[in-house]
């Protein structure tokens, strides 16, 4: 299998480039826009007076609180019942440390609306009688667009007369009521406010604690505590779809760039181990994404231009007064409007597209409707130079063109059944192509195209999901739901020898189902102690390989401010289908066979104990141990083979092999370590480390390190702004960050058996044994905005690697050289974006 590494390299290096340097000319000294009239003000001066409205010691009182402006702008929402989803009337919300005080009470439809809020962060405190009260922190409110927020209250299980009202934010805590462990939100303003985070939830994922990359910064892959990032299961509006990464490979779970634009995310969560029940089909970790909708009261734009891309979104009404709205986004890459004009470095052009959309039509009396999707294509191609003098390594001769397409359509539709009880049905059709042919130069006949690798793979998906939801009553609920997705292929893969001869190592068409049920149970025994327990079963009709999952957790709030939490729980799902149709192939007689069709599901057995201390409101301090259990895991069968799925970031890790079983097992183990300082004073902090170790024994029955056993990773992430300009309504704001992890794991190369043989031979017990040096990296951003009347602009520039360090990729052997040779990841890259709303 490891005759095709080079080929995989090829693959995955090659998807993305450096950008080129581009001096943008921006214009800022736009003509004022007068600013509206007043409106009449929203504030309820019978608020009731607790600690929750009062001014947090740990915070200073926002500057802009008491200054008059000229602009202002408007925060609407709707509050509702966590468990049942009902709205909550009279249910106040308030402005903090605003004066005189500015807040509101819902209307019968949970909803709310306060005008005349100065530009800036604000704290945002929402009670209602009966119900634990919540807090929204540092809410930035922009001239350019209406802040619009879904806030969910939990039922209090205290007796009224021992209710505390607590001052403390609910920052981090996911919007899934039924999480309890190793699981974090995260909002949209923090995927564009961290350092080189370019507005992708994958990246901005990586700053948390036992999350890393799969070794490429030119990559988005998520390895979470150890694990492949092929165990990663991506969710988007209650359904799984497929990897939303441009420039990704079949089986994977990143690629190069999100398809994902942050104009159309809403705040979503991310899980890294002992998942709810709800969550099937993954082992590693889970997105779980939502679109937010698009405002149904007044039309807004907004335009962004950057070095990567440029996109446009649009959302409002239908039409005035109506409660359906419409969001779209559309993004184009820069470098292929550039391509006209400048040549691309290194003679690779990276060319994607992307769309991005949710309607929302909410009915009187048959519930919610969304019509909603995601959809993206991208080509990228190198082109060798006919010159062998100017080849320095083998690589020089190679060129490829490739070619990507990935869309999922969905239709979602919510229904209160009553006011306990709601459910959520989700049907999704999804479609993922990939091609591309891959060539060298044969200097010896005039620098003729060979081509040696022709690749065609499709993917179809039509999914259906279906939840019930019920609020037993304050202490409990429950929730169980099924979901069977049509799983449709079409694979075709060979590549040739150096002596021209072509062998298939898949090619097929057909299609198989994958059914799930599931069902959990929240029971909040007591005000300090909450249970969480459910049951997962997963089934594949292609060769009738099932697995039940149980699934435990238990959270005690010690103190208002010290959580415990343990959780247990069993994971599973099958491999990509393309490793099922791997074919056995014989190019002299032209026979093909399946072999690979009894796999098992791969299960994970996951147990976490952690432990969350808060310091005031706004720091936070936590810890978690884990370890994971792997076994039915799908290893290269035979003899002394080493090989195994969990090693593997997609398919071209596994092509090649004779044949595939599932008798291989695996452990990770370590402690993840956080220290938080969310948004407040205008500044914030993110320490995370693990220490971790990760292992597997193949059917040779020796240990070995995985592939991604970096033996440790940190992060330290942090930012500040400062308000400026006139009535200080603008702002400057700076975001670094410091990643440090072990090196990338390769394999020993044994330089003189390879020297002998022409090709590179793997030491004896030589798999993953060599890591390279240490990876260190420093990003830094920055920003810049300008508050006009009705219009935000920002202007932001991200450098990763500011430092231009070369942080070694991989070793490998040149057979032009003779010698060991060093890949080295990308250096110093700049992102410059500018955006305007409005």
């Amino acid at each position: 299998m490891y005759s095709f590494l080079i080929v995989h390299l090829r693959r995955n290096r090659k998807a993305f480039i450096y950008c080129i340097g581009i001096l943008l000319s921006l214009s800022s000294a736009m003509m004022p826009v007068e600013a509206q009239p007043p409106q009449k003000s929203n504030s309820d001066s019978d608020a009731p007076a607790s600690n929750l409205y009062s001014s947090n010691p740990d915070q200073h009182e926002q500057s802009v609180a008491t200054k008059p402006s000229t602009t202002f702008q408007t925060v609407r929402g709707t509050v509702l019942d966590a468990e049942s989803r009902q709205p909550l009337p009279g249910a106040t919300v308030v402005i903090l440390n605003t004066n005189p005080l500015l807040g509101a009470s819902t209307d019968l439809e949970g909803k709310f609306s306060i005008g005349r809020i100065p530009l800036g962060r604000w704290d945002i405190g929402i009670s209602f009688i009966g119900y634990e009260p919540s807090r929204r922190d540092q809410v930035l409110i922009t001239a350019g667009k209406e802040t619009v927020l879904e806030i969910q209250l939990t039922e209090s299980v205290a007796n009224l007369e021992t209710v505390v009202v607590s001052s403390q934010s609910e920052q981090g805590k996911t919007l899934n009521e039924m999480a309890t462990v190793s699981a974090r939100s995260f909002s949209v303003e923090e995927t564009g406010r961290y350092a080189a985070g370019i507005f992708d939830p994958a990246r901005m994922a990586m700053n948390f604690a036992g999350v890393a990359s799969s070794g490429d910064d030119l990559s988005n892959e998520i390895v979470v505590r150890g694990n492949s990032p092929t165990g990663l299961l991506w969710r988007l509006e209650g359904i799984e779809i497929p990897n939303p990464n441009h420039f990704s490979t079949l089986g994977g779970g990143g690629g190069a760039i999100s398809m994902l634009s942050s104009s159309t995310l809403a705040s979503s969560d991310f899980y890294t181990a002992a998942f709810p029940a709800e969550y099937g089909n993954a082992t590693s970790g889970v997105f779980d994404l939502k679109l937010r909708k698009g405002n149904e009261e007044q039309r807004e734009y907004a335009l962004m231009v950057g070095l990567l891309g440029i996109e446009a979104s649009a959302e409002g009404p239908f039409k005035k007064g109506s409660s359906a709205s419409y969001l779209f986004n559309y993004r184009y890459s820069t470098l292929a409007l550039l391509s006209t004009f400048l040549k691309p470095v290194g003679d690779i052009l990276p060319v994607y597209q992307d769309l991005s959309f949710k309607i929302d039509v909410p009915t009187a009396q048959a519930g919610s409707f969304s019509l909603w999707g995601i959809g993206g294509t991208n080509t990228s191609s190198e082109e060798a130079e006919a010159d062998s003098t100017k080849w320095e390594t083998s690589n020089d001769r190679e060129g490829y063109n490739q070619w990507q397409e990935m869309g999922v359509l969905g239709i979602t539709h919510r229904y209160l059944l009553s006011d306990r009880t709601w459910m959520r049905t989700v049907v999704a059709f999804s479609a993922d192509r990939y091609k591309d042919k891959l060539y060298y130069l044969d200097e010896e006949n005039n620098y003729a195209r060979v081509y040696d690798d022709s690749t065609n793979f499709l993917s179809t998906t039509a999914r259906a999901s279906w939840m019930l939801h019920t609020k037993l009553n304050a202490r409990s609920s429950l929730r169980g739901g099924i979901t069977y997705g049509q799983l449709g292929y079409r694979y075709n893969y060979q590549n040739a020898d150096s002596n021209g001869v072509w062998t298939q190592y898949l090619n097929g068409r057909g299609n198989t189902g994958l059914a799930e049920a599931y069902a959990q149970y929240k029971f909040r025994f007591h005000p300090q102690w909450t249970l969480n327990a459910g049951l997962h079963s997963t089934l594949l009709l292609l060769n009738n390989a099932y697995a039940i999952e149980p699934r435990a957790a238990l959270e005690w709030q010690q103190t208002e401010t010290r959580t415990w939490s343990f959780a247990v729980g069993l994971h599973a799902k099958p491999e990509n289908l393309s490793a099922y149709y791997l074919q056995e192939a014989s190019p002299e007689e032209n026979l093909t066979a399946v072999i690979n069709q009894d796999l098992k599901l791969v299960k994970s057995v996951h147990g976490v104990w952690g432990v969350s201390q808060r310091l005031g409101n706004s720091w936070r301090i936590g810890a978690e141990a884990y370890g994971q259990y792997l076994y039915d895991v799908a290893i290269s069968s035979g003899g002394d083979q080493t090989g195994a799925i969990l090693n593997s970031a997609g398919i071209w890790d596994i092509v090649g092999v004779d044949s595939l079983e599932s008798t291989g097992i695996g452990y990770n183990a370590g402690i993840d370590l956080t220290v938080e300082r969310f948004f407040a004073d205008r500044w914030y902090l993110l320490a995370t480390g693990s220490v971790f170790t990760s292992k597997y024994r193949p059917y040779d029955g020796q240990w070995y390190s995985t592939r991604y056993d970096r033996r440790y990773t940190g992060n330290v992430v942090g930012g500040k702004e400062w308000p400026v300009g006139k009535e200080q309504r603008n702002t400057i704001g700076a975001n670094g960050k410091v990643n440090f992890q072990g090196g990338n794991r390769q394999n020993a190369i044994d330089l003189e058996a390879s020297r002998e043989a022409g090709k590179t031979i793997v030491k004896e017990n030589g798999i993953w044994a060599d890591q390279a040096l240490a990876y260190y990296r420093v990003d830094v951003g920055f920003r810049y905005t300008i508050n006009r009347p009705r219009t935000t602009h920002s202007v932001m520039l991200d450098i990763q690697n500011v430092s231009n360090r070369q942080n070694v990729y991989s070793e490998y052997y040149d057979k032009e050289t003779g010698n060991l040779e060093k890949s080295y990841q990308t250096g110093i890259f700049p992102f410059l974006n500018y955006r305007v709303e409005f």
